[in-house]
């Protein structure tokens, strides 16, 4: 897959402006560490983001495990899932990568009544998500796939009972 690099923390921004402006409660975020990734300039995007939102970063609990994105309306809980794309990586580890990211939103389903999975998604992802998760999945897990287009920073957002 030929792409344009797409940091996680874009993906993580992205998903938690879209859930602030539909009046979710963002009570933790996950900063993306490991090889190659800046933790320090992560952590001052994303506190740029957050007061652009007029989020005090004392709200949130940041961390770097578990979901990447956790949301809270009333009894509703979000648990999401973000993953960047890299550039010019050749198409199985892009595979391996959206297999991760898929297997990591599945382990957090714990059959709450409330719990919305959400899977984020740079737009590239959007051939693996129609071949690899079926409407049958989503709907028993109740799981949700975030599409971040990356020219405008809007986010796409599928039920789980939407055509994708």
């Amino acid at each position: 897959m030929k792409a344009q690099y797409v940091p996680e923390i874009d993906v993580i921004i992205a998903v938690a402006k879209w859930l602030h402006s539909n009046g979710w409660t963002i009570e933790s975020l996950s900063l993306p560490r490991g090889q190659g990734i800046d933790s320090a300039g992560n952590k001052n995007k994303l506190t740029v983001a957050l007061d652009t939102l007029g989020i005090e970063e004392k709200n949130i609990r940041l961390s770097f495990k578990g979901e990447d994105i956790r949301a809270r309306q009333g009894d509703n809980l979000w648990r999401i899932e973000c993953k960047s794309l890299g550039a010019d990586l050749p198409s199985s580890t892009v595979r391996n990568q959206f297999d991760r990211a898929l297997a990591s939103t599945v382990s957090y389903y714990d059959q709450a009544d409330e719990l919305r999975l959400g899977l984020a998604l740079p737009e590239e992802y959007i051939e693996l998500i129609q071949n690899r998760v079926p409407e049958a999945l989503r709907k028993a897990i109740n799981l949700w796939i975030f599409l971040c287009v990356s020219a405008d920073d809007e986010v796409v957002v599928f039920a789980p009972d939407n055509d994708i």
